[in-house]
């Protein structure tokens, strides 16, 4: 809505909402993925937007809620300014799940969206694989942020362990106590990954050394694996002398160029004069 002003009055219009293509906009996916069906709007203003799938009588959602309680679906639903992003979300797609799905707003007009979504009768295969990644130079008194990414085959690890030197990192030890915070999650896309970021707060010389992320993946045997890196805790009073030496040292070669100029200097106006005399004597 803006406001506009005719013959000294102020008129309200109501901007026409519009939906903002996404590409791509059909979707072909295997069982067992996590889908994201996306609606994007703009100028929504106080009107209701709702997911619905063609083949239905009922919506799935309505504004920022679920229509009715469905553990296999959620909705993301944010508004940025003219911009309002509606998106449906549905975990471990089946065949079932096929079919047209409408993204409509409810105003005197009736605006819709379609998004068509196919799901295949095979489960899509992911290699197991492990990375980890983050801070490995802090200073001293500086957090430590390291991240440990694990996917499995068809669904997340069941866990995440991680060691120092060899031993296994516990909030609940006394060397970590209230240093150490580890905070596992699993994120809907692609939903086959656990995600662990340990946070170890005033890192000092003796955090320093190998850091290793263990999962758990579940698949034909259970899978077990493990990623590390060398963390080292930079000796900022060593940093500093050196940067010091190297200035000095900077200073001292300047100088002594100074000084060799001076001399040369000095040298040309000596023989200058010597000339000048010897030719006054010979005059």
């Amino acid at each position: 809505m803006f406001f506009s002003t005719v013959s000294g009055e102020v008129v309200k219009r109501q901007l026409i909402p519009s939906f903002i293509p996404i590409i791509p906009r059909d979707q072909v996916v295997h069982t067992g993925d996590t889908v994201l069906l996306k609606c994007q709007i703009r100028n929504l203003g106080p009107k209701s937007v709702s997911w619905r799938k063609i083949s239905e009588d009922f919506p799935l959602t309505i504004g920022d809620m679920m229509y009715a309680p469905n553990p296999e679906m959620s909705v993301d639903f944010v508004r940025n300014g003219r911009i309002t992003n509606n998106t449906l979300i549905i975990k471990r797609v089946k065949p079932s799940h096929s079919g047209t799905y409408e993204c409509q707003i409810s105003s005197a007009n009736i605006y819709t969206y379609h998004v068509n979504l196919e799901v295949l009768n095979t489960r899509r295969y992911t290699e197991p694989s492990i990375t980890l990644d983050g801070t490995l130079y802090p200073s001293p008194n500086q957090k430590l942020n390291l991240t440990c990414n694990s996917t499995g085959h068809d669904r997340s690890p069941d866990k995440i362990d991680w060691f120092h030197n060899g031993n296994l990192i516990a909030e609940s030890k006394p060397r970590w106590r209230n240093r150490a915070v580890i905070v596992n999650y699993v994120p809907e896309v692609p939903g086959v990954s656990l995600i662990s970021q340990l946070t170890i707060d005033k890192v000092g010389a003796s955090d320093a050394g190998i850091y290793v992320c263990r999962s758990m993946i579940p698949s034909e045997g259970m899978t077990v694996k493990t990623t590390s890196v060398m963390v080292n805790v930079l000796n900022a009073e060593k940093d500093i002398k050196k940067r010091e030496d190297g200035h000095t040292q900077d200073t001292s070669h300047k100088l002594s160029r100074q000084d060799s100029s001076k001399t040369v200097r000095l040298s040309s106006c000596f023989y200058l004069t010597l000339l000048g005399l010897l030719f006054q004597i010979v005059k």
